[in-house]
């Protein structure tokens, strides 16, 4: 009561209270000490955050628990002069930040006002303006480095200091006409990471081609990736078809899963690296082909060209530009952000509005996440649609996951049996927490590395 009452000496009536609270820009107030003592209503809809949650706080401990990315008024507290920032808040918005410094009669720092604006909303109905002042033409610079350094795709958007080094060298290489190879866990978002290559590159209008070399018999992959001419063996379309390499002709092909391409066809992909032509199966034509190689895989190539499950000139011939990406549990705090993006992702696909409790942060942090941005995405996803009130906590996530501590309770035997029984009960402990991680045969195939046809099989054994 004595926080906002001591707001009201700087607004000192009803009139000005309204004006206030009806704008659509955001009015942020702290104390020369960093605490927050008011919040307009634009405010609360920008960070994401209920102001009956933040009056009161220190604007320090909201960095810390990832409400914002960093602080305006802590820099104009020591600066002492009108700043101005970009900021990512809670619910993955960038907001264009101005913190105004209020002196006293003594020329004392009393308050620092904070005014924000969507960075999106601006783009689109201030652009003529910002294009007029100077000082705002230097934050849309500001915006369009910040664009390129945290991309969206796919509804997977990029924060935090684990994928700064990788995106700037990214943006490096991107242009360069040469191999990428991605390198990381499943669910890692090594897809995305490969759009950005294409999206960077000068082929970026050009055609962006997957093909999973996993998911191919290896009786149809030369004819997927290459195609086929009409006739060259039983069941051939009529007119033949065209293989994924001439489909991506002047734009990028990505070979996601590369560890898992046969042996047999590994040969011919080499030749096609080192003379870009293509043979049709069937035919005795060589085409020119113009296309950009992006691989990715959960495999160590280097380990397996050792040992002769993949071939060395393949493996050194994609391993042109090698970007690792790193697993979830390696981002510290910076899961926080993503996982407060994906509920922002979830408040607008719903239409409610949920947030965060501070206990729950923690939590995120501790799990290991073996099913990495994936397993995070689908986690908040399930936590908003199963929990019924409008603030999700550490209790109801810990119904979802289990942390280290927790792990070893998880597999144990209590006493000594057999190793085949023993071995049936880790199996199924592990097959019930997979899917209650995943609830897709599917994703638990692929969290657990065997194949999806072998999941059904162990499901039915179980009973699961």
């Amino acid at each position: 009561m004595g926080i906002e009452n001591d707001f009201s000496k700087l607004a000192p009536n009803d009139f000005f209270h309204d004006i206030v609270d009806s704008l659509c820009y955001e009015v942020f107030v702290c104390d020369n000490q960093g605490i927050v003592l008011y919040m307009n209503p634009a405010s609360q809809v920008l960070t994401g955050r209920l102001s009956k949650n933040l009056i009161g706080r220190d604007i320090s401990d909201l960095v810390k628990d990832g409400t914002i990315s960093k602080s305006v008024t802590t820099r104009v507290l020591k600066e002492k002069k009108i700043c101005k920032i970009i900021q990512k808040v809670s619910n993955g918005k960038d907001l264009l930040i101005v913190g105004i410094p209020m002196l006293d009669e003594k020329g004392e720092i009393k308050y620092v006002l904070t005014t924000a604006q969507d960075v999106a909303e601006m783009n689109i109905i201030n652009n003529n303006l910002l294009q007029e002042n100077i000082d705002l033409q230097d934050q849309m610079r500001a915006l369009s480095s910040l664009k390129k350094d945290y991309m969206s795709m796919d509804n997977m958007i990029y924060v935090g200091d684990v994928y700064e080094s990788i995106i700037n060298v990214l943006m490096k290489v991107a242009p360069l006409d040469v191999i990428v190879l991605i390198q990381g866990e499943t669910g890692t978002g090594k897809e995305g990471i490969a759009k950005m290559v294409h999206q960077l590159s000068s082929r970026s209008n050009g055609p962006f081609v997957k093909i999973n070399c996993g998911l191919i018999p290896e009786n149809l992959f030369e004819s997927e990736l290459f195609g086929y001419e009409e006739g060259s063996f039983t069941g051939a379309a009529k007119g033949g078809k065209i293989g994924k390499i001439e489909l991506a002709n002047n734009g990028t092909l990505f070979l996601d899963e590369i560890g898992e391409l046969p042996l047999s066809v590994q040969v011919k992909l080499l030749d096609f690296l080192q003379d870009k032509t293509i043979t049709k199966v069937g035919g005795h034509k060589k085409t020119p082909i113009d296309t950009r190689i992006v691989a990715a895989t959960h495999r160590d190539l280097k380990t397996m060209s050792e040992g002769g499950t993949f071939r060395q000139d393949l493996y050194y011939r994609l391993e042109v530009f090698p970007v690792h990406i790193p697993p979830l549990r390696e981002w510290g705090d910076d899961i926080i952000h993503l996982a407060q993006f994906f509920l922002y992702q979830c408040n607008k696909k719903y239409h409610r509005f949920k947030n965060f409790s501070h206990n729950i942060m923690q939590p995120l942090k501790q799990y290991d996440w073996p099913g990495n941005i994936r397993e995070l995405e689908h986690i908040i996803e399930r936590l908003f649609i199963s929990v019924d009130g409008n603030e999700l906590t550490g209790e109801d996530l810990s119904e979802l996951i289990t942390t280290k501590e927790e792990l070893s309770d998880l597999i144990h035997c209590a006493e000594i049996i057999p190793l085949k029984e023993a071995k049936s009960e880790i199996e199924k402990q592990l097959l019930t927490k997979a899917y209650s991680t995943y609830n897709s045969s599917y994703k638990v195939a692929e969290a657990l590395k065997i194949d999806q046809s072998t999941v059904i099989k162990l499901k039915k054994k179980h009973n699961l």
